[in-house]
């Protein structure tokens, strides 16, 4: 009997775990910004990746990773389409555009730098509307300056 309980309470455990990986959020818990709905790969939750803390231009950074993914369309959604959504969901955020390492890169940022959410289409030649690859949230301490965000989206890194 005793061994019965263990492997209930065991059996109840993982099946919480395995529930809270296939949540699906409706903002980044780094930003509190919101998702693209292309985040929830076939219904099955959008927990971030979270990138490794790092440093550009002398600034702290952290950042959360994700793919894209047109469940209704059955195949990822187009950078087009994606880059339309951040543009109508992140009011008051600046947009970039550019091109570097054979993918389309669009950058949404604050007035100060601190938030930057880059979208990245998939290899292709410019400036075809590939699907969408994934979609950054990433933070800066102190903020980037504009110059410095164009550059991430050219594949090419400027510290003032």
């Amino acid at each position: 009997m005793r061994h019965l309980c263990g492997l209930v309470a065991i059996f109840a455990l993982c099946s919480a775990s395995a529930k809270a990986q296939d949540r699906t959020l409706a903002n980044d818990p780094l930003t509190a910004l919101p998702l693209t709905p292309a985040t929830d790969a076939m219904h099955r939750g959008n927990q971030p990746t979270t990138m490794p803390n790092g440093v550009v231009c002398k600034r702290k950074m952290e950042g959360n990773f994700y793919a894209i993914y047109n469940y209704f369309a059955k195949q990822n959604a187009t950078t087009d389409e994606t880059v339309a959504w951040y543009a109508s969901h992140l009011p008051g955020f600046k947009k970039v555009h550019g091109y570097g390492g054979a993918r389309s890169q669009d950058a949404f940022y604050n007035a100060n730098g601190t938030i930057v959410v880059i979208v990245t289409g998939n290899s292709g030649a410019a400036p075809a509307n590939t699907f969408a690859y994934g979609v950054a949230y990433e933070r800066y301490q102190p903020g980037l300056s504009p110059a410095t965000i164009t550059s991430l989206t050219q594949g090419k890194m400027m510290c003032p």
